[in-house]
């Protein structure tokens, strides 16, 4: 079934996702979020894919989430499906990032693990204008990511950050021109892409708990990769001036 809100490639072991709505500045919505929920499953299924872009339009990524498409339990329904595909992706995430990323578009954000900005990106939670949160979590995640101080600033007066503050406070990874923005993302995919499997699904759950403050947690996992068949092997590799063979295979 082809998407009509969305739209996915593939190059070698990076999958693409782009969101494709012109006409509402890229919004997310119901649609949006059920079609992601599919286009995720594939990715998540298809072994041969390591890491996913995420990307916008060239002048803007998402611009906010239409809180008029959630009226109904349907609808509801289906945005809660794409949030649950998102939270529970395996995989290292990229976001690409031109223009403005607010609302649903700063979750999105908040949801990847490498976050590429443009410089003249903007990122916002506009939704205290209407009395409401941001849908998928996105306020506690703000604040995990960039501490409560800032993220109360941003939640409560729905003020826009530059990509120069998002650099500052750990929002974003890195910041480029906007010309570059996607094949920088694109580049910083392949890069993961190439690390062993095993041992980016360790940093990703390295990088929760530290989130979580769980520090005894984040230390098990350190001391675990220790004991991976890709730890052996890297170790093995240094001692013998050798690139390493990496088996690619998760824990």
């Amino acid at each position: 079934m082809p998407f009509e809100t969305l739209s996915v490639e593939r190059d070698k072991n990076v999958g693409f996702l782009t969101i494709n709505r012109p006409a509402s500045m890229n919004a997310l919505c119901a649609a949006f979020m059920g079609e992601a929920a599919r286009a995720l499953a594939d990715f998540r299924d298809d072994e041969s894919i390591r890491v996913l872009v995420i990307k916008g339009l060239p002048d803007c990524f998402a611009a906010g989430t239409d809180m008029s498409d959630l009226a109904s339990d349907a609808k509801r329904a289906e945005f809660a499906q794409g949030v649950k595909a998102f939270d529970s992706f395996p995989k290292p995430i990229v976001a690409a990032v031109n223009g403005y990323a607010f609302g649903g578009g700063l979750e999105l954000v908040l949801k990847s693990d490498v976050v590429i900005a443009a410089d003249d990106a903007r990122f916002g939670f506009p939704e205290i204008t209407l009395g409401v949160l941001p849908q998928m979590g996105g306020a506690a995640a703000l604040a995990r990511r960039i501490g409560r101080a800032k993220a109360a600033d941003l939640l409560l007066t729905a003020r826009q950050m530059s990509a120069e503050e998002a650099l500052a406070c750990g929002l974003v990874s890195r910041i480029v021109d906007s010309d570059s923005v996607a094949e920088t993302a694109a580049e910083t995919a392949a890069r993961i892409a190439q690390m062993p499997v095993a041992g980016t699904a360790l940093v990703r759950q390295i990088l929760e708990k530290a989130e979580e403050n769980d520090t005894a947690t984040a230390l098990s996992v350190a001391r675990l990769s220790l004991f991976s068949d890709d730890a052996k092997e890297g170790l093995t590799a240094l001692r013998e001036n050798r690139a390493p063979i990496f088996s690619q295979k998760a824990v």
